[in-house]
């Protein structure tokens, strides 16, 4: 049997290499593919809305959430008035929170203790009572800014967009607001997939039309990506 030189074991083990490297590149291609491909199959297709559509944005938050705060205010309220005509808004005050039921009450634990429990509850007797969706947007983006006396600054802000804030209050300290929390409370835990950040906000009741980091980051071009020709307020800063 002729022995194999030292030079062809060489040349032999280079090609092994290169072969190891080709199948090991081939299965990364293909696993990346597949990856791809589910990915792509779980998003939905974009839709593209004529100017004469609405985007339903549903933005579940908490009330002492700083992002909640920030996209609230920075994100959404600004938006809202530029293009009031093409969003219908689906406000969820909620959050991490857990509802606990016993035969004769309705309790809450909230990601930032109980005074958010309660501010989430002045937020949902808002939602319910108010019915101009520019007035309730602006008196959640009023009342978030300082949530950690919902009180006062329920009380403040309905002032400031002439609101009677008596029977919000009466709703918030009474079973309704207990009920409406737990409601939405139902509406959070339903989402699939689940809540992971707060705020988590859906398009057309999807989390898979635009990823949650754009819609974040830029609300604007996410909301108005979605249209066949933008609106005359997406053009403007």
């Amino acid at each position: 049997m002729t022995e194999i030189s030292k030079e062809n074991r060489v040349n032999i083990s280079k090609m092994n290499y290169k072969w190891r490297l080709i199948i090991i590149l081939f299965i990364v291609l293909t696993l990346w593919g597949l990856v791809h491909l589910v990915y792509n199959n779980r998003r939905q297709p974009e839709p593209q809305l004529g100017l004469s559509d609405k985007i339903k944005i549903s933005v579940h938050y908490e009330a002492l959430c700083p992002d909640s705060k920030y996209f609230i205010i920075h994100q959404l309220l600004p938006l809202y008035k530029k293009i009031p005509e093409h969003i219908s808004l689906d406000l969820i005050p909620y959050g991490k929170a857990k509802t606990i039921e016993s035969e004769d009450s309705i309790t809450f634990q909230c990601q930032h203790d109980e005074i958010e429990c309660y501010a989430n509850k002045i937020h949902a007797c808002a939602i319910d009572l108010v019915q101009d969706p520019l007035v309730q947007l602006s008196y959640v983006a009023c009342m978030i800014k300082n949530n950690q006396n919902p009180d006062g600054i329920g009380k403040t802000c309905a002032e400031i967009y002439d609101l009677d804030f008596t029977p919000i209050l009466l709703c918030a300290k009474g079973q309704k607001g207990s009920l409406l929390l737990k409601g939405h409370g139902e509406r959070t835990h339903a989402l699939n997939p689940p809540v992971h950040f707060i705020p988590t906000v859906e398009f057309n009741n999807s989390q898979n039309l635009k990823p949650l980091k754009l819609i974040l980051k830029n609300l604007k071009e996410a909301v108005c990506g979605v249209f066949k020709i933008k609106p005359k307020g997406c053009d403007s800063d």
